[in-house]
Formats: structure tokens, C-alpha cells, sequence
């Protein structure tokens, strides 16, 4: 054999040797992991932990898609991790305004064990007692860093990077009062935000008497899905 051969076959046995080694079904290294218990007055009913896509407007839960799905560890407590490998779906994206950086979000939930990814969407109203789901965080992935002065900065309660990021949701008890209010319309305007003297959808004052707030938190806190009556979503309504 030529000896300038050698080096060529060397090269192949080691690209041979790596592909024999690596599993077909490897996923890959998780975009973002997130860890929680499952929290229960009476036994634990068959039950998986799972993350939901949310595909309607914020902060209603009643439009999901299936993202993963993981075991939930017996004991006290009850523990499960989740692992999200992908982007969210396109059908999940949105925009808060045209310019503004697109994004998604999902609920960690528990779904009854082995439900079909197409019975997903009718849980909140099926009543299942293997359902419940964390009104308490959203996971959000931005399609890009957000501008610092824009009003998904300001949505956000921060200015965060691209990728997978966790937030706490505070939902009103009270409307806001006029000083309050007119603070708040105030700064949105001056991040480029109409405000035509409504609260309809898109302008300022739509976004100041949402019943909710985000703030950023990090991936590592713990989230609690409590069995038993649905958290309620939303806040005071504010006309």
C-alpha cells in the first residue's frame, strides 16, 4: 500500500468509528430544561408532566399544542424535569406590534398519562383530574434580542436575549388608579405606542389595563402544578 495512503485511511476509520458510536435516536443537547413537582391533597392519579404551546392571545390558556411531555417522578415530592429540544411552531409566534421581536409561549402542565397530542387542546374543558397547569410562569422564546426602549422590552418587565426565558405572571386584584394609569400610558407612548383615548387592542392603554404583569425569572426555579380546581386566569377587568 502507498504509503501516502495511510493518512486517508486513518482519517475514514476515525469518521467510522464516531458514526458507530453515535445513537440515532440522540436528540440532541436541550434548548432549555426546567424542573417542577406535582403537588396533591390525595394520591397522585396517572399523570405525565408536559409543556403546552399557547397559541391564542395572552393570557388565555384555551388554544395549546403538545411541545414534550415527561414522567413524573413518585415520591414526596413528586418531581419531574422537562427538556424542550426545538423552536417553538410557527403556529405559536407572535407579535406584539409590526417591528416588534416575534415570540411564544407555553405553560408547564400535567396532562392524564398517554393522552394523544391531538386531544391536547380540549383538556382546560374536559375537567380530567390529571389536568392542571402552572398560570404562575410563562416559558417565552424571542426570536431575537429584544431593544431595550421597545414595548416588548416593557411587556417583558425587561430586556432579555434570544432563546428560552422564564417569567413569573402577577395578575391584578385592582384596576390601576388614573395616576397610575396615565403613568403607565405615558412611557408606552414614548416607546412608540399610540394612544388614541381607548383601551382598544394595540394601544397603549389596551396594554396598561391588561390583568397581568411579567417579570423575567431563572430557569431554575421550581415549577408547582397543584391537582385540583383550575388556577383562574386573568385579573380585574378594567374597562
Amino acid at each position: 500500500m502507498p504509503r501516502s495512503a495511510l493518512p486517508a485511511l486513518a482519517t475514514l476509520a476515525l469518521l467510522l468509528g464516531c458514526d458507530a458510536q453515535t445513537d440515532a435516536g440522540y436528540p440532541g443537547e436541550p434548548l432549555v430544561t426546567l424542573h417542577g413537582r406535582v403537588e396533591s391533597s390525595g394520591a397522585l392519579p396517572a399523570l405525565e408532566a408536559a409543556m403546552l404551546w399557547q397559541r391564542g392571545p395572552p393570557p388565555s390558556v384555551n388554544d395549546q399544542e403538545l411541545a414534550t411531555r415527561a414522567p413524573v417522578e413518585s415520591g414526596f415530592p413528586a418531581t419531574f424535569t422537562l427538556r424542550l429540544y426545538k423552536p417553538p411552531p410557527a403556529e405559536a409566534l407572535r407579535m406584539l406590534a409590526p417591528g416588534e421581536v416575534a415570540w411564544a409561549r407555553a405553560n408547564a402542565a400535567a396532562v392524564p398519562y398517554g393522552v394523544a397530542a391531538e386531544l391536547v387542546p380540549s383538556l382546560p374543558a374536559a375537567a380530567n383530574p390529571s389536568y392542571t397547569f402552572d398560570a404562575a410562569h410563562w416559558v417565552i422564546h424571542l426570536e431575537a434580542d429584544v431593544p431595550p426602549n421597545s414595548l416588548t422590552a416593557w411587556w417583558l418587565g425587561g430586556t432579555l436575549g434570544a432563546g428560552y426565558h422564564l417569567l413569573r405572571v402577577t395578575y391584578f386584584t385592582q384596576c390601576p388608579n388614573p395616576a397610575e394609569l396615565a403613568a403607565c400610558v405615558a412611557e408606552l407612548v414614548r416607546r412608540g405606542v399610540p394612544d388614541d383615548g381607548t383601551s382598544a387592542p394595540g394601544t397603549a392603554r389596551g396594554y396598561c389595563l391588561a390583568p397581568y404583569r411579567l417579570q423575567p425569572t431563572t430557569l431554575d426555579e421550581p415549577i408547582v402544578l397543584q391537582l385540583g380546581p383550575l388556577p383562574v386566569v386573568g385579573g380585574a377587568y378594567c374597562p
